[in-house]
C-alpha cells in the first residue's frame, strides 16, 4: 500500500484558514473512498505520513483522530492503524415480494437514499418494448442512489407509464418506498416481479455516481413489474458494486 500512497505538501494550501491536520484528513479520505488504499490494510505509521505531507507528527495524529471518529480508521495498539473493512451487504434474490428499500431494512442494514433524477421523458425503443407501449410514449423516469456507511452501493433506474402514474412526479422518493407509494397513492399494486441478472462494466457515468473504476465489474439486476391482470408498470435496471454486496437466495426442495 505504501508504493501506492503517493502525497506531497502540493496537496496541502498553508494559505486557507482550514487547518492542515483536516486538509489531511480529506486526502486520505478522498483516498480511501476511492479505494486507492486497501480496505482493511494498515496505514504507513505516522513518521512515514509526517515524511510524505512535510507536517508534524502532532499534525497527522491529529488527521488521523478525525477519520476514527468518522469510524473510517481503528488504531490497534502495538500493530499500527487500519482502514475500517466496510461488511458486504446482503441482498436477498429470491424471497417473498417486496421492494429492495424493505429488503435492506429485514436485513438491518442502514441505508440512504438520494434522487438523482425523476421527470418524465419519452421511452427509447428499448424500453417500450419492455413495457408494451408505443416508442416515445411517454413515461416516468427515477433514477436513485442507495448508500450503505455513507458508500454508494448500487444506482438504480425506474421506468413506468406515465398514464398510470402522473403522480408520482410530486412524490419524495427519498423518504417514500417505490412499490408502497404505487399501491397506496395510485391503487396500482405490484403483484408479481420478474428478475434477470448478469456481470456489466461500469461506465464513465457509473463509475462516477459509485465511485469506482471505469470498466470495474458491476452486478446488473434487470426486471419488470406486474401489477394486476399481467399489466407491466415498471421496467428497472439497478448496477451493484459487486466489491460490497452479495446476492443471497433461499431454495427449498419440495
Amino acid at each position: 500500500m505504501n508504493k501506492k500512497l503517493k502525497v506531497g505538501s502540493h496537496q496541502l494550501d498553508h494559505s486557507t484558514p482550514t487547518p492542515l491536520y483536516y486538509q489531511i484528513s480529506q486526502v486520505l479520505e478522498r483516498m480511501i473512498k476511492e479505494r486507492r488504499v486497501e480496505s482493511g490494510g494498515k496505514l504507513p505509521s505516522e513518521d512515514r505520513l509526517a515524511g510524505l505531507f512535510e507536517v508534524s507528527r502532532p499534525t497527522i495524529n491529529k488527521a488521523i483522530g478525525v477519520l476514527i471518529e468518522k469510524g473510517m480508521l481503528k488504531r490497534q495498539r502495538g500493530k499500527g492503524t487500519f482502514i475500517v473493512k466496510k461488511k458486504e451487504v446482503r441482498l436477498t434474490l429470491i424471497r417473498e415480494l417486496i421492494s429492495l428499500a424493505e429488503g435492506l431494512r429485514q436485513e438491518n442494514v442502514l441505508f440512504n437514499t438520494k434522487v438523482l433524477g425523476l421527470r418524465k421523458i419519452r421511452a427509447t425503443a428499448g424500453v417500450a418494448k419492455q413495457l408494451d407501449l408505443r416508442r416515445k410514449e411517454p413515461v416516468i423516469y427515477l433514477q436513485r442512489l442507495r448508500e450503505v456507511e455513507d458508500d454508494p452501493l448500487l444506482v438504480s433506474e425506474s421506468y413506468l407509464p406515465f398514464r398510470l402514474f402522473p403522480g408520482l412526479l410530486k412524490e419524495d422518493f427519498r423518504k417514500n418506498s417505490l412499490y408502497v407509494t404505487m399501491e397506496r397513492k395510485c391503487h396500482v399494486p405490484v403483484v408479481r416481479t420478474e428478475r434477470w441478472l448478469r456481470v456489466v462494466k461500469a461506465s464513465e457515468e457509473d463509475a462516477y455516481i459509485l465511485r469506482v473504476s471505469v470498466g470495474e465489474p458491476l452486478i446488473q439486476l434487470e426486471g419488470l413489474a406486474f401489477s394486476r391482470d399481467n399489466v407491466k408498470v415498471e421496467y428497472f435496471n439497478m448496477r451493484i458494486r459487486s466489491d460490497r454486496a452479495v446476492l443471497w437466495t433461499t431454495l427449498y426442495r419440495t
